[in-house]
């Protein structure tokens, strides 16, 4: 087999495995959604937390020094939270259907960010793709603004979060894809869990702790964030 299909197809099959994993993801935070769970930045930080611990480990085993300063992958980081914050908040307020189809709001923004920052060349084809993709997504926004049973209590709000969200996820997303190409995946990766973690501990405790305090921690809450947990970490 050609060595470039096989790469090709390679990144295909990681791709569907992301796209699966996102897929339980948004399952789990939908049902915790469902239970009464709002607590948006408590779910991220646990990923976080798992990330640091991991890949932290293994650059702690390496002994070496940052190749980026720490403060870009605070930025870095910072944009992450947020974007995972205003995601996960709009299951609040919207369909599960809704949040997955808008999600891929994060396409747009990324080629336009490395167009014009990474300096990426598309071909018309993939500007296509693009414009597409925006084509479907604007009718989605179309069809909860006039439908009365689209799901959640304020379709419209919810679907504004995630528009926010992918915002910050383009931004994340290219960020990482330019420090991963230029510099050490596992740093990056166990950068971004470390203070990933810590924004989320404060953000938490400043909008989430009386959440936290009231919450009935059921069987059936812990098993859908635990599944969500596993879920993100793929």
């Amino acid at each position: 087999m050609n060595e470039h299909l096989r790469d090709a197809l390679g990144a295909l099959a990681l791709g569907q495995l992301v796209s699966l994993c996102m897929t339980g993801a948004s399952f789990a935070s939908s049902a915790l959604s469902d239970k009464g769970v709002d607590a948006p930045v408590t779910q991220s930080l646990l990923v976080y937390i798992l990330l640091a611990l991991v890949f932290g480990g293994l650059l702690l085993y390496r002994c070496q020094k940052l190749q980026v300063s720490w403060y870009w992958y605070i930025l870095l980081a910072f944009v992450d939270v947020e974007g995972n914050f205003l995601v996960v908040k709009a299951y609040q307020y919207t369909s599960i259907t809704s949040v997955t189809l808008l999600d891929c709001w994060t396409i747009p923004w990324v080629m336009i960010l490395t167009f014009f920052f990474i300096k990426t060349k598309y071909t018309c084809w993939q500007f296509a793709g693009g414009v597409i993709c925006i084509a479907g997504l604007v009718l989605v926004l179309f069809s909860d603004a006039i439908s009365s049973d689209s799901g959640g209590s304020k379709p419209i709000l919810g679907d504004t979060l995630v528009i926010g969200g992918t915002i910050f996820y383009a931004m994340s997303n290219v960020g990482e894809e330019f420090c991963v190409k230029k510099r050490d995946r596992v740093e990056v990766v166990a950068m971004l869990g470390v203070f990933g973690a810590l924004i989320s501990t404060i953000q938490l405790l400043i909008l989430e702790r009386k959440e936290l305090e009231s919450l009935d921690w059921s069987y059936s809450i812990v098993s859908r964030t635990s599944h969500l947990i596993n879920d993100i970490s793929c």
